[in-house]
C-alpha cells in the first residue's frame, strides 16, 4: 500500500475534512428550519442531495483510479485471498443477521423500544416519516453503505497506511469517519469512530470492503425502518418537534 500522495489525495483528504464541518454548521440548520417551516419534500430532497454528492466523489476518485492506473487493492477493492474473504462475508451475513433480529426485538418489546428511542432521538428529523421518504431511504442506506466505505476504509485507510502505517490509519480514518456525524451532536462522534473502528478492522482482515459494505448498509437500512415504524406509531414525534424547535 506504499505509494506517493498527489495533490489529488491531499485535496480529496482536506475535502473529507471540511463537509462535516460545513453540514454541521450550514447544511443541517437550514435543513431543520426548512423542515420546521413545513416546505413540501424537504426531507426528500435532502436525501437526493446526500445521494448525489455521495456518488459524486465517489465516481470521481473511481476516475482518477482508473486513470493513473492505481491498483484496486490499494482500496481494498481487489481480489483477496478466498478464504479471507470468506471469512469476512460470513461475518458480514451474520451482522446482517443479528441487525434483523435485532429490528424484530425492538418492534416486539417494550424495553427494546424504548432503547431504540434514546438512541434515535438526535437523528429524528433525518428519519424517513413517509412512504416515499422510506423508500428513499434505502437509496441513501446502500449509497451511504457502498460510498463510505470506500471514502474511509478504502481511500483514507490507503492514505493514512502509505505514511503512517496501518494502526495510526485505522484510528486516524475512524476518528475523520466519527467528525463526519457530528451534525447529530458531539456524543455521536466517538460512537460512530468506534464503528469505524470495528468496520476497518473487518475491511483489513478480509481483505476487502465488502463485508463491511453489507453490515454499515444494513445498519442504516435498520435505523430508517425502525425510525419509520416508530415515527408511524407517534413514539418519536416528540424529539422531531423538540430538535425542530431548536433550528
Amino acid at each position: 500500500m506504499k505509494a506517493m500522495h498527489t495533490i489529488f489525495d491531499h485535496l480529496l483528504f482536506a475535502l473529507l475534512l471540511i463537509l462535516p464541518l460545513i453540514e454541521w454548521r450550514w447544511t443541517w440548520p437550514r435543513f431543520l428550519a426548512r423542515l420546521a417551516s413545513g416546505q413540501p419534500d424537504v426531507r426528500w430532497r435532502f436525501y437526493r442531495g446526500v445521494v448525489f454528492s455521495q456518488w459524486t466523489v465517489v465516481l470521481a476518485l473511481m476516475a482518477y483510479w482508473i486513470f493513473y492506473r492505481r491498483p484496486w487493492v490499494w482500496l481494498l477493492l481487489g481480489t483477496p485471498p478466498a478464504l479471507r474473504f470468506a471469512c469476512g462475508m460470513a461475518i458480514g451475513l451474520l451482522g446482517v443477521a443479528f441487525l434483523y433480529w435485532q429490528r424484530l426485538q425492538i418492534l416486539r418489546r417494550h424495553e427494546a423500544t424504548a432503547q431504540a428511542m434514546r438512541q434515535l432521538e438526535s437523528a429524528a428529523p433525518l428519519l424517513p416519516h413517509r412512504a416515499n421518504e422510506n423508500r428513499m431511504f434505502k437509496v441513501v442506506s446502500v449509497t451511504a453503505g457502498v460510498c463510505e466505505e470506500i471514502l474511509f476504509r478504502g481511500f483514507l485507510l490507503w492514505y493514512f497506511t502509505a505514511s503512517a502505517g496501518t494502526a495510526v490509519a485505522v484510528i486516524l480514518s475512524s476518528l475523520v469517519f466519527g467528525l463526519g456525524h457530528i451534525y447529530m451532536g458531539a456524543s455521536q462522534v466517538p460512537k460512530t469512530a468506534g464503528a469505524g473502528m470495528v468496520m476497518a478492522c473487518l475491511a483489513i482482515a478480509s481483505g476487502s470492503l465488502w463485508p463491511a459494505i453489507l453490515i454499515h448498509a444494513a445498519a442504516d437500512w435498520n435505523s430508517g425502518e425502525v425510525g419509520y415504524r416508530l415515527l408511524g406509531n407517534g413514539l418519536l414525534k416528540d424529539a422531531n418537534a423538540k430538535l425542530l424547535s431548536q433550528s
